[in-house]
């Protein structure tokens, strides 16, 4: 081996030893970086509905958020998005039952059942059932982990056509500072 191979296999290393470090010492910080890009939220402004998104775990956070904005003022109707479970059942089976026992009417509800996958699925079953109601400003309820990339595709799809705005669950176990 030559010594300027030499040279450059051990100075490699030296560079990649000293960025392994780098993460190991700083890991907190980066790793914060990380969990901060993944929540974006909006200042709260009137909206015409709340869109809450389907995947809630089970405790209804994402509905009793949404229940909660149209309580203090912010929004007029909430639209409950339902994609397909197990057993045959729309996750709106769960969170219609649970607006109504709560309070809301059911002439503020909008209930919109789909087959939709991902959340960019959901966008486009969502969008264009709140279009034929009427609606051209939301707030997208979703978990704060998932306020990025709900948002992202809920303005890909709305096209300038809707504002949208986000807003995260207040109180999920997702927080950015210890995620990991």
């Amino acid at each position: 081996m030559t010594k300027p191979l030499l040279r450059f296999k051990v100075l490699a290393g030296l560079v990649v030893l000293l960025c392994a470090l780098a993460v190991v010492a700083f890991h907190r910080p980066l790793l914060t970086i990380v969990g901060l890009r993944l929540v974006e939220e909006d200042f709260l402004e009137k909206c015409d509905a709340a869109v809450v998104l389907s995947g809630e775990e089970g405790d209804g956070l994402r509905t009793r958020t949404a229940i909660a904005l149209y309580k203090a003022g912010w929004v007029k109707k909430i639209v409950l998005s339902g994609a397909r479970y197990p057993f045959k059942h729309f996750e709106t089976d769960f969170s219609l039952p649970l607006a109504l026992s709560l309070g809301v009417p059911r002439k503020d509800l909008l209930v919109v059942t789909s087959f939709a996958r991902s959340t960019l699925e959901e966008a486009r079953t969502m969008i264009p059932a709140m279009e034929r109601e009427g609606i051209r400003s939301f707030i997208v309820v979703t978990s704060n982990y998932h306020t990025r990339r709900a948002r992202r595709y809920y303005l890909r799809v709305a096209r300038n056509r809707m504002r949208v705005l986000v807003h995260g669950t207040a109180y999920a176990d997702f927080r950015p500072d210890s995620w990991w």
